[in-house]
């Protein structure tokens, strides 16, 4: 099997740190190296990272002079350090299973594959598994998942990735780095939804492979990102809305001459009017009423807008 280069990005996750290189360094598969970037932690991730490093030939690390602000440039980063074919980006806070890469290199024998990954358990803070995140999948397919599967990359746009990033979490992905860079890597501009828009390129022409197998665990803390960002406006509309991943990912492909079918084209226009109308509503809770306005009567012009989208949008401006 092919070597690996393992990619740890690492911020103020000192508490976590440690058990994520022991579950790299157990991996039964020990062909690769591991790059562990550090983004100017302020914990004491510094000292953790040096008494691995000192210990495994295999570890090289690199400590920022300031802080980036975006985990994308620590990915790309990562990337074009990376000596090897396959990547697996392992987020500083999670962990995985022994069985991880040697299961995701299997699945690359298939020919055309861009990227494959697993199902993620939910983990907690202590590390304690509560569930899995096939219930994020179900309502689009829920037998589908339950199996392994190896699909052609705009079939699962298409009945899948265009509705929701079906991939919640790069800690379960292992992808070829000449693919991902041909499409621009992650797109550093964004601060969130990046790894969703890096995925729809990279699958546009290309094909997936899933194991239905848990082997990643994704853990959910008080400052992880999706903590952030789950269940409530947050601060900045920027940082919570995909519009603007949506218009990249249609311009890209426009830009290189990529067919996108119908049905996808459908899709992705009716989410950015959703947006448009969820960027009215902050507008205007903000104090931008006017803007906000508009952005919601703009919003009555794409695809997708019903009355039952109305009645959500009067609901929230009565709020």
């Amino acid at each position: 099997m092919p070597a690996v280069s393992v990619i740890i990005p690492n911020y103020n996750n000192a508490q976590f740190l440690s058990e994520r290189i022991n579950s790299v360094l157990s991996q039964t598969h020990q062909d690769f190296e591991c790059i562990i970037l550090d983004d100017f932690s302020t914990d004491n991730s510094r000292e953790i990272i040096e008494s691995y490093a000192a210990k495994d030939k295999r570890i090289r690390y690199y400590i920022s002079d300031f802080n980036s602000g975006s985990p994308f440039i620590q990915w790309n980063k990562g990337v074009a350090m990376a000596k090897n074919e396959l990547v697996w980006i392992a987020e500083s806070d999670d962990s995985a299973s022994p069985e991880f890469l040697e299961k995701l290199l299997d699945l690359h024998k298939h020919p055309g594959i861009a990227l494959a990954y697993c199902q993620s358990n939910r983990m907690n803070e202590v590390s304690l598994v509560k569930g899995n995140w096939k219930t994020f999948t179900d309502e689009l397919d829920e037998n589908l998942f339950a199996n392994d599967f190896v699909l052609g990359g705009m079939n699962y746009i298409r009945s899948f990735l265009i509705y929701r990033n079906t991939i919640p979490n790069a800690s379960a992905v292992l992808f070829k780095k000449d693919i991902y860079q041909s499409v621009g890597g992650a797109d550093e501009s964004l601060l969130t939804n990046s790894d969703w828009l890096c995925w729809l390129k990279m699958l546009s022409t290309n094909t997936i492979a899933f194991t239905a197998a848990p082997l990643n665990n994704f853990r959910y803390h008080k400052n992880s990102v999706i903590a952030k960002h789950t269940g409530k406006i947050s601060n900045t509309y920027k940082e919570q809305y995909d519009g603007s991943m949506r218009k990249k990912f249609a311009l890209y492909c426009r830009e290189k001459n990529i067919h996108l079918p119908a049905s996808v084209k459908k899709q992705n226009k009716t989410y950015i009017s959703y947006d448009r109308g969820n960027k009215g509503l902050f507008l205007f809770r903000s104090g931008h009423k006017q803007k906000g306005l508009a952005a919601i009567i703009n919003a009555s012009f794409f695809p997708g807008f019903t009355l039952g989208y109305l009645r959500r949008l009067v609901k929230g401006i009565s709020l």
